[in-house]
């Protein structure tokens, strides 16, 4: 589903009534998802809290669309909300719970292919493994640039946005990964 309009959501939401709750709910639709990506990015948040957390975080969005700065694109906005608010649950968590899961993550089907392919669904898979492996190793704060990077798309500065960064230190750990990563799966970024 595509991102809704900022400035759109912030008027239906600021109407109330009616268009108040198709706001949230477009909202909602199109953010919870990508939000529970991105509480799996954070470690120390406990599985079981994740739901809570992004529900959390969406409806103090949505409670701060008043705040909502139209010119602006929504999704930093949104991130830095969800953000603080992931931070917040994980050192509650740590003051409450002696057990943190880290959960696996989402595991890939492994029926095997059909065809003339197989040998190259196999090298496919196992790059992915051996990516996905690499990328749980990275520290949380690496793991959150990636994530907003190579899976929501986000530039530098909306990353820098949503995380209270430079753009800059964006650029330069997003370097970094590239290297760390390529380097622990075997892929040559020098070429």
């Amino acid at each position: 589903m595509e991102e809704p309009d900022g400035k759109a959501l912030r008027d239906d939401a600021l109407a109330g009534g009616e268009r108040g709750k198709r706001a949230f709910e477009r909202l909602w639709r199109a953010w919870w998802p990508r939000l529970c990506w991105f509480a799996s990015t954070w470690r120390g948040l406990p599985a079981a809290e994740r739901e809570d957390a992004v529900a959390d975080a969406l409806v103090r969005a949505y409670g701060s669309l008043g705040a909502y700065d139209p010119s602006r694109p929504l999704a930093p906005w949104l991130y830095r909300i969800a953000a603080r608010r992931f931070s917040d649950a994980a050192r509650a968590a740590s003051r409450h719970s002696t057990l943190a899961l880290d959960p696996a993550g989402d595991e890939a089907s492994w029926d095997p292919p059909s065809g003339e392919d197989h040998a190259r669904e196999l090298e496919t898979r196992d790059l992915a493994d051996r990516c996905r492996a690499a990328m749980a190793r990275l520290p949380g704060a690496d793991r959150r640039i990636a994530w907003l990077r190579f899976r929501d798309g986000l530039d530098a500065s909306a990353i820098g946005r949503a995380l209270g960064l430079p753009a800059g230190t964006v650029r330069w750990r997003l370097h970094l990964i590239r290297k760390t990563v390529g380097t622990a799966v075997g892929v040559d970024d020098e070429a």
